[in-house]
């Protein structure tokens, strides 16, 4: 790829990052709802409790760590705690042993299959 193109890629990315971080929520939530990642939960063989940090939203906290200019946990969960409250919803703790726990409970055939659905 030539160095124009890969600066107008960087531009690209940069410009969809800002979107989804001046929105407030926590990213692509229109897009990953629970009945579109249903299939890839069922191809994980794997069982969650029923918890604030469920899959869905594990999902879509850890995308707006990744996107997000501060990638720390912390961060992370205090934009759960603001969507949460955005919500109307009691905010959770903001302590990040949970969703640290839940990230690493999502094993990456979850995220292969959530790509394959979504892409």
């Amino acid at each position: 790829m030539c160095d124009s193109s890969q600066g107008r890629l960087r531009q690209q990315i940069s410009f969809l990052r800002q979107q989804f971080l001046q929105e407030g929520d926590l990213p692509l939530t229109d897009v990953l709802s629970e009945k579109t990642i249903a299939p890839a939960l069922g191809a994980t063989d794997a069982c969650w409790k029923d918890r604030i940090d469920s899959p869905l939203v594990t999902l879509w906290v850890f995308l707006s760590q990744v996107i997000s200019a501060d990638h720390s946990c912390r961060a992370a969960v205090a934009r759960l705690i603001a969507d949460r409250l955005s919500q109307g919803l009691d905010a959770c703790s903001p302590r990040t042993g949970a969703y640290c726990q839940a990230r690493d409970r999502l094993p990456e055939k979850f995220f292969s299959a959530v790509t394959c659905l979504v892409g």
